[in-house]
């Protein structure tokens, strides 16, 4: 957070408000002369109600500034200060909308409250008031609250906009969390994932975790040894090898470590990938989790520049002048050979690359057995399911026996299975070969691409900003400038 502090006069204030309002409209075609006067005398009239709220005088301000990705986080560090130092708000006037506008804000994937975004809160502790004005909506890729008061409490104004900013930063509820980030950070609520789900290897899955949370958790040491805290990862292997389910068991076990999943139509927005990383940064130790990468990360001399600065900004974070820490980077390909040299084969960046390739027969029977412990299949079936589905992705070998249990089990007989015949599982594996591994209906995550396992979804739901009332009628609005 940023703060500065001046000293400006009544007509100064109301100056600068009628410009600042006039500001949001210099890009847009002219407003008509009834409009621009309605919206003075609405300047006038809240610098008024300001005016008569802190008597006349000189006066004094000071600012916070955070990431537009914080005004969440910011309002609510605001509301917990007035709470804990007990201040009393007088009044809630409006700011840019003609009402003061409200949101909710989510503390957490199970927890939230409605709070104030855009607006003024007129305060008053004793014989002091001030002017807490709060623009939480990233309008200007930022969120600034400014506290006003007579210039004979400057020293308290800045006690003030000080003890926000240290509820933010070491109260930030967003640290440690699981979290999508898409310009506004939505949390996760992720269902446990064990490594005994994963289909790989033991010495792979070793290999994994040392180079992702084990890493993270050894930080000291590597102080110590002069390595740089940052680690790269990428995962390859073609549809449903399973690089989402390991990617849902590194953060399932990386507890009390930042984890950001990236949003797949975020990124090759203007400014995503260094909002990503500056966040990842402030919540580190933190895991930061790309899938399909390829769809920024294509060798720019084979398929062009089109995402150039995207990927440019992604190659500056990971290993640029400006160096970040604490940071594990996970990344997940479908084709090794379509990305760009200087991600694939560029140490520091992703220092270790992990092929996946189709499971063995023994990995096949290891994921039937673990799938039986909740999908009935006689030993008989599944081992021959197992022989059968030979070249199968872990995605196509759970599909072969959920299909057979949509098939044939009933809720009248628990032991469908036994009417399960090899002509059956043979017409069940063909099917799903014939279909490439492609799925007809949903996982949790809302995706069906064939990986196998619900895959983060990619959507983002944002609450409505409530104008007027916060217990009123709420009015969608448009934030975007």
């Amino acid at each position: 957070m940023r703060r500065g502090e001046q000293v400006v006069s009544a007509e100064e204030r109301l100056l600068e408000a009628i410009a600042e309002d006039d500001e949001e409209g210099t890009e847009a075609a002219p407003r008509p002369a009834r409009s621009v006067g309605r919206r003075h005398r609405q300047v006038v009239e809240k610098e008024t109600d300001v005016q008569d709220f802190l008597g006349d005088g000189r006066r004094s301000h000071a600012t916070a500034i955070v990431p537009r990705y914080y005004g969440e986080l910011l309002t609510w560090a605001l509301h917990r200060h007035i709470e804990a130092e007990g201040w009393k708000v007088v009044r809630t006037l409006n700011y840019h909308w003609p009402e003061p506008a409200y949101i909710d804000v989510s503390t957490d994937h199970d927890k939230g409250e409605n709070l104030l975004m855009d607006g003024q809160l007129l305060l008053e502790k004793g014989d002091m008031r001030f002017v807490a004005t709060l623009d939480a909506t990233g309008r200007r890729w930022r969120n600034c609250l400014r506290v006003e008061g007579l210039a004979g409490n400057g020293q308290d104004i800045e006690q003030f906009i000080s003890g926000v900013s240290s509820i933010a930063h070491n109260q930030n509820f967003y640290r440690g969390k699981k979290l999508e980030f898409a310009g506004r950070i939505r949390f996760l609520n992720l269902a446990s994932r064990s490594w005994d789900s994963v289909v790989l290897a033991s010495e792979v899955k070793a290999e994994i975790r040392a180079n992702t949370v084990e890493f993270l958790n050894k930080r000291d040491l590597w102080s110590r040894y002069g390595m740089p805290l940052k680690r790269g990862l990428l995962l390859a292997g073609e549809p449903g090898t399973g690089k989402t389910a390991i990617c849902k068991a590194v953060l399932a076990e990386a507890c009390g470590t930042t984890c950001i999943a990236t949003n797949a139509y975020a990124l090759s927005a203007d400014k995503y990938i260094t909002e990503l990383y500056d966040l990842a940064q402030d919540l580190s130790p933190s895991i930061v989790l790309i899938e399909d990468i390829d769809s920024i990360g294509q060798n720019r001399e084979e398929f062009g520049y089109r995402m150039g600065p995207a990927l440019t900004s992604l190659l500056a974070v990971l290993d640029g002048i400006e160096e970040k820490g604490q940071i594990v980077t996970i990344a997940t390909t479908n084709s090794l050979d379509r990305l760009d040299k200087a991600l694939a084969e560029r140490p520091s960046r992703f220092d270790h690359v992990v092929e996946l390739p189709r499971p063995t027969l023994e990995q096949r029977q290891a994921q039937i057995r673990q799938l039986c412990q909740k999908v009935p299949l006689n030993s008989a079936a599944a081992d021959y399911v197992a022989r059968r589905s030979e070249g199968c992705t872990p995605a196509q070998v759970q599909e072969i026996l959920f299909s057979l249990a949509i098939e044939h089990a009933s809720q009248e007989c628990d032991l469908w299975d036994a009417s399960v015949s090899h002509g059956d599982i043979d017409r069940t594996i063909r099917r799903i070969r014939r279909n490439n591994g492609r799925r007809i209906g949903f996982g949790n995550g809302g995706s069906c691409d064939g990986n196998g396992s619900d895959r983060l979804s990619p959507l983002i739901l944002m609450p409505p900003i409530e104008v007027g009332n916060e217990k009123g009628a709420c009015v969608a609005q448009n934030l975007e400038e």
